[in-house]
């Protein structure tokens, strides 16, 4: 085979493992302030200065999913283990928090949960709640180009199951753009959060019917905490 050809059949290679950065929506204007989960980063921020978790960790960031994830550090022991998630926080949030909440804990692994984006006021299509983690994953990749970065599919749960057709659509999506990234998984909860009829199993939420008890967090964990091991 002349040098030539090898030449193109690595770039070509190398080409379907670059992220692909585009985007395939119109863009998405918040309705919101981006700040108005300041207080809850205040508070991390106080908690850093007063112990900083050492470099090399593993950062869960995102939305309320994370944030009420209490036991996360003992549930995931003993891997390192830092939970930034805040409020019910949209993925243009996570980005505006981007250095507080990630990147100055200059992680080896990021874990992302954010859900919040395709049910507000104002809510995102699926190809913009796609693109707003795209460009997420983008700055996370410019200041860490070797971390490994995984995106939790969005949930079904009983609130949001009449939605679950669009947020299935968003988590197929951003699974296409994973593909592009060498070092990017994606996790799926799913399964282990619906019965066997196919629908969300309500004894494994709170009485909001959307955020988890810990018998969801358990679950959760299962899926998880292998999936981390198997990377640290």
């Amino acid at each position: 085979m002349k040098k030539s050809v090898i030449v193109i059949i690595i770039l070509s290679l190398a080409a379907c493992q670059r992220p692909n950065y585009t985007a395939t929506a119109p863009a998405f204007e918040p309705d919101y302030a981006l700040d108005r989960f300041e207080s809850t980063i205040r508070n991390y921020e106080k908690q850093d200065s007063l112990q900083m978790p050492a470099a090399g960790g593993i950062v869960l960031a995102g939305s309320s999913s994370f944030y009420f994830w209490k036991n996360a550090e003992k549930d995931l022991a003993p891997l390192p283990v830092i939970n930034r998630g805040f409020g019910g926080s949209t993925l243009p949030e996570v980005s505006y928090y981007v250095e507080q909440t990630i990147l100055k804990y200059k992680p080896k692994t990021v874990v992302i949960y954010c859900e919040n984006d395709m049910y507000g006021s104002k809510p995102k299509t699926p190809a913009q709640t796609r693109d707003a983690y795209v460009l997420l994953v983008r700055q996370i990749r410019s200041k860490l180009p070797k971390a490994r970065i995984y995106f939790v599919g969005l949930k079904p749960s009983p609130a949001r199951w009449n939605r679950w057709k669009e947020a299935s659509e968003a988590n197929g999506l951003i699974q296409e753009f994973i593909k592009t990234d060498k070092k990017h998984g994606y996790i799926d909860v799913s399964a282990t959060m619906l019965m066997a009829n196919g629908r969300p199993d309500g004894s494994i939420f709170l009485k909001d019917s959307l955020h988890m008890n810990p018998e969801g967090y358990r679950r959760w964990t299962a899926v998880i905490k292998p999936i981390l091991v198997q990377t640290k």
